[in-house]
């Protein structure tokens, strides 16, 4: 059984853009996608940190070893989440996380600090 926990990017940290090579060799800035909302999936090689747009867009994932490990990388990409929450395994963890979104506060990127990993 794949446990999934999710969050809600409130407040993303000011990158600096990634950047490639035009055809004349000059570097040009490409925007990133905007991460919305995040969620890490326990599977059996270990804890994949997948990231999404508001539109489920899938923008990437990195595996981890432990769920500690991948809750730190998310907290060094973004400014402040949402409380992560473990999501019912009968519902879209997307849309869980979209609902939960009004009701969640901000706070600041501190792993491990008040991570609400109990049932919602």
């Amino acid at each position: 059984m794949t446990r999934t926990y999710c969050a809600e990017v409130l407040s993303h940290a000011v990158p600096s853009p990634p950047s490639s090579r035009s055809s004349s060799g000059a570097a040009t800035a490409r925007p990133a996608p905007q991460v919305k909302v995040l969620l890490i999936a326990q599977e059996v090689d270990g804890f994949y940190l997948e990231r999404f747009t508001d539109h489920s867009e899938r923008v990437g994932d990195t595996l981890h070893e432990t769920l500690d490990d991948a809750m730190h990388q998310a907290y060094s990409e973004y400014d402040a989440i949402s409380d992560w929450r473990l999501c019912p395994d009968d519902v879209d963890p997307l849309q869980y996380i979209r609902g939960r979104s009004t009701t969640d506060a901000p706070r600041p990127s501190q792993p491990g600090a008040g991570a609400n990993l109990g049932d919602p």
